[in-house]
């Protein structure tokens, strides 16, 4: 079966909240619409109220009567307003007071609407997004750097909800916009009218010449921000071995490098960026040249009233607009899909390692171990483990020695799954480990990586981290067993301090204490100390 496209998987995310969406383009519809009633006051002002003409030289079409029976019935209900001509001006102008205090409702709640729906599709494809990553197997953070995940997260997703604060609301009220102002220009003077629109062809051909350009230029542009997110993230981590080495000037050079790469990208996105605008203004300065010419002429040989040319001209405002929206609309439509193409790239990742659709829970186990004849290769490469076969018993304590790159890491690392070895079987207690849930599995293990990660949040948080509803007493326990009281009782708010991002404010002895505790206080039935000094 096809997979569908990714637009078509993200109007999926943006179904849910089709009201909002809904609501915002009717408003934006409103927020249009109603201010084309202004030139046509204008004309009625200037033809009916303020130019007095001979009745055999001047017909009031439908509009201006419109205005007429509107304004005297209006200041025949509301005395104040006066009289006659004065009157009609007093009534037109309180008319349009109103209509502008609904305009500013509706400007508020096409802003609000849109913003709303804009902001829970953010939160559900960042939440997807995080939940699927967290899903995927070692290999693929081995395979991708951090930095370059974050963006997606960040900029992919801000980048695709414009295609719902912009593109899917705006494209409603510029079409509705658009068919009133023709309709208006071709009541009022058809010939104008022709040329008017004689610049659409133009601007179909530009947003067609244009989109594919700079969606692709805005494809690399991202893939570029991409690659400097991960490279500056992967340096802050190092930052540590830069100075140790003395390579502050080397890596200033190469972020140098890899920003101007950016750069470059960029400056071509906002070149054809800046084509695109340059080229769609000349066209909507041009036409009104020639409408206001062609309009002059009609008004000295008394072939249109001066009321109609200012308002025609009014008008084309509101023809040009939309249409100049149109074309950038094929701008953000042009960045959103790109965005919206490679965060579905994510999504479309599976995990390699996953659970049997029969996989059963993995009752309390002693933890007795059993490695049979495990063979193990990373991604099809060279053999890392051959014809593994032993096996630990529960409650014993078993070294693995072996020169660095042997593969001791690699063997423990199967144990919880965070790979599945090539051939051969694993077994806890005679169980299958790929027989079993991944949750029923792994909290029954305790490991203490070679890199002892914390987490940015206080000493207590880090303890509980895997037993979260563990008491006072059992946390202390396990602090002292690891030999961690000693300098956490130095520590000026002990165990509520702050140990900041990957526990930098801590030697590494003390993170190794704490990755020990929070193991200890896990109290699992195997534990994996992956590090000679543990």
């Amino acid at each position: 079966m096809r997979k569908p496209s990714p637009l078509r998987r993200f109007l999926a995310y943006v179904k849910p909240y089709r009201g909002l969406v809904a609501g915002a383009a009717f408003m934006g519809i409103l927020k249009f619409c109603l201010p084309l009633l202004f030139p046509l006051a204008l004309k009625f002002i200037t033809d009916d109220i303020l130019v007095t003409q001979a009745p055999e030289q001047y017909t009031p079409d439908a509009t201006s009567r419109f205005f007429h029976w509107w304004t005297t019935h209006l200041s025949t209900w509301l005395p104040f307003l006066g009289e006659g001509k004065m009157g009609s001006l007093n009534a037109l102008a309180l008319s349009l007071l109103l209509v502008y205090i609904v305009l500013a409702i509706a400007t508020f709640y096409r802003s609000w609407l849109a913003g709303v729906a804009g902001q829970r599709l953010v939160f559900d494809l960042r939440f997807d997004f995080y939940q699927h990553i967290q899903s995927m197997s070692h290999n693929f953070f081995a395979g991708q750097r951090s930095g370059n995940i974050v963006s997606r997260f960040m900029s992919d997703v801000a980048l695709a909800q414009n295609f719902v604060g912009s593109a899917l609301t705006n494209v409603w009220m510029d079409s509705a916009s658009l068919f009133f102002v023709v309709y208006i220009l071709f009541y009022l003077e058809t010939r104008l009218a022709w040329v008017a629109l004689g610049v659409m062809p133009f601007y179909i051909v530009l947003i067609r010449f244009m989109s594919p350009r700079i969606k692709k230029a805005s494809r690399s542009a991202q893939e570029r921000l991409e690659e400097m997110s991960g490279d500056l993230q992967e340096k802050i981590g190092g930052m540590s071995v830069i100075k140790a080495f003395h390579q502050e000037r080397r890596e200033t050079r190469r972020f140098f490098q890899v920003s101007h790469k950016l750069f470059n990208h960029f400056k071509d996105n906002v070149y054809l960026n800046s084509w695109n605008q340059a080229l769609s203004g000349f066209l909507t300065t041009v036409a009104p040249l020639v409408v206001v010419w062609i309009a002059s002429v009609f008004v000295l040989r008394a072939q249109m009233t001066v009321g109609t040319m200012i308002a025609f001209y009014s008008f084309l405002g509101s023809l040009y607009l939309p249409l100049q929206r149109f074309s950038e609309l094929g701008l953000i439509v042009s960045n959103s899909l790109a965005a919206i193409e490679r965060l579905f790239e994510y999504f479309d990742m599976q995990p390699q390692i996953t659970e049997a659709s029969d996989a059963r829970t993995l009752p309390s186990v002693r933890g007795h171990v059993r490695f049979e004849h495990v063979n193990f290769a990373y991604d099809n490469q060279l053999a890392a483990l051959s014809d593994i076969d032993f096996e630990i018993r529960a409650g014993e304590m078993v070294a693995l020695v072996g020169a660095s790159g042997s593969g001791k890491s690699t063997l423990v690392s199967l144990l919880p799954r965070f790979y599945d070895a090539t051939s051969g079987r694993v077994l806890i207690d005679g169980h299958n480990i790929r027989e079993v849930t991944f949750k029923s599995l792994r909290r029954q293990i305790g490991i203490v990586l070679q890199d002892s990660i914390l987490f940015s949040a206080t000493l207590r948080e880090n303890l509980l981290y895997g037993r979260p509803k563990a008491g006072e007493s059992e946390i202390l326990t396990a602090a002292e067993a690891a030999n961690a009281m000693e300098f956490i009782k130095t520590l000026p708010e002990g165990l509520n301090t702050v140990i900041g991002e990957r526990g930098l404010k801590l030697s590494g002895g003390q993170r190794q204490r704490v990755a020990i505790a929070r193991a200890f206080l896990k109290n699992p039935a195997i534990l994996i100390l992956d590090e000679a000094t543990s």
